[in-house]
């Protein structure tokens, strides 16, 4: 039985990793990657001072420190979690399933992990699984394969959900000023 929610399906290129699993992993479920955060946001550290004897500019500098500290140490942990192997890749996407067009090999029921940079407020990245459900061979460098989710976090449901109606409602609007301006143009004699 279908949804109203599985007819919402975009065309985009999305920024995402392709990883085969070994064996499919019952409790795996699909999550937002939370990544890493020291727990001090610079923002509470310039309004908590301490005490007067240290100088704000130290203070500020410090902070600044402890910033780029920060996305040093977010960008190590994201590429030891596989985040630095994604490329931009063109998806057909809904809360059920993806089709990625890629390079990747793989078969009917292979058990796949796929990590998602979706562009909402704040992009954000969400790990999937699902298990391949049809893989085609478009040509010697490109394929198409459709993978079916498996089971997901509610938060992770609410983040595609809000990505999808936010997507397919920008593209209205592009199709929507486009027929408006084609239509405002004057016919050539």
């Amino acid at each position: 039985m279908k949804t109203q929610n599985s007819f919402f399906r975009v065309e985009d290129i999305l920024l995402l990793a392709l990883k085969k699993m070994e064996t499919e992993i019952s409790c795996t479920k699909a999550r937002v990657y939370s990544g890493f955060y020291s727990g001090i946001g610079i923002s509470v550290l310039e309004e908590d001072l301490p005490d007067e004897t240290i100088s704000p500019r130290l203070w500020k500098k410090l902070s600044s420190i402890d910033a780029k500290l920060n996305l040093v140490l977010e960008k190590l942990i994201q590429n030891s979690e596989g985040f630095n192997h994604a490329q931009n890749r063109q998806v057909s996407f809904s809360e059920e399933d993806i089709q990625i067009l890629t390079p990747d090999v793989f078969s009917a029921d292979d058990f796949i992990e796929i990590k998602i940079l979706l562009p909402v407020n704040s992009p954000v990245w969400i790990i999937l699984y699902g298990m391949v459900s049809q893989f085609r061979i478009l040509t010697s460098e490109e394929n198409e394969v459709w993978i079916r989710f498996s089971e997901m976090a509610d938060d992770v449901k609410q983040i595609i959900g809000y990505y999808l109606f936010n997507r397919q409602r920008e593209i209205v609007r592009k199709l929507r000023s486009a027929s408006e301006k084609s239509a405002i143009k004057p016919k050539k004699p």
